[in-house]
This record gives structure tokens, sequence and C-alpha cells, in this order.
């Protein structure tokens, strides 16, 4: 009888455990998708001087800054380390694109796009969460 409610007991307390542990896990997903606050976007972002450089057709050049939010500290770091890399990346996603491709939302859209991809193979193990144009100019 007395190894009944002993073991009662166990089982009892191992769901209540295995119960908390869940809902502690759960909260920790919730925070971790939460939005970041403007501090946290300054503290994990970086920002690139203008640059210019031709476009792929003829005759035509663009000007454009980026704003990049990196994904935690570390990353942030090392792109600040390879600030060459991450300028060469800019000037040959620019310059491989057309004028055209480049006109309205849907071209700051693409450019942002193929920024993100460019960047994400210097990163490695880290996250680009993204990158915003924040000049822009095409002539």
């Amino acid at each position: 009888m007395m190894k009944k409610v002993l073991l009662v007991l166990l089982i009892a307390a191992l769901l209540g455990a295995g119960g908390a542990f869940y809902f502690l896990q759960m909260d920790k997903e919730v925070d971790a998708d939460a939005p970041l606050t403007a501090d946290e976007m300054v503290e994990l972002s970086i920002d690139t001087e203008e640059i210019t450089t031709n476009l792929a057709t003829p005759a035509s050049y663009a000007v454009v800054q980026f704003n990049i939010l990196l994904g935690d500290k570390k990353v942030k770091e090392e792109m600040e380390k390879r600030h060459a890399e991450v300028r060469a990346a800019a000037i040959a996603t620019v310059a491989g694109m057309e004028k055209e491709q480049l006109v309205g939302t849907e071209g700051i859209t693409l450019l942002q796009d193929e920024m993100v991809a460019q960047l994400e193979s210097l990163v490695g193990e880290g996250k680009v969460e993204r990158v915003l144009v924040t000049q822009f100019k095409v002539q």
C-alpha cells in the first residue's frame, strides 16, 4: 500500500515538473518572437557608407546606402570586421542590376532581398534579419 502511494506521488511530481518545464519553454519562445525595441535595433544594426556604382545598364549609375539589422551582437561584431566584404557585396549586387529593375518599391524590395542573400553568405552561422535601403538614387 505504501509503495503505491509513493509511486503515485512520484508520478504526480514528474508530471508537475514536466508541465512546468513545458510552460517555461513556451514563454522563452514567445519572448524570442517579440519585436525588437528601437534601442535593440540600434544595438544590432550597422550602416554602410554611401556607395556609388555603375549599373548593368550602360551610362547609368546608382547611389545607395544600407542599414543592416543582424541577429545578435556577435554577428554584428563579425560584420563590422568584414566592412570591405560588405561594401564589395553591395557594389556587386547593385552593379549587377539593370536600371529598370530598380524602379519603384518593387525595385527597392528586390535590392533589399538580394542584399540579404549576399550578406547571409558572409555571416555563416549568424543571421541577417533585414536590410533597408536608406538612401537611393538612380541616374
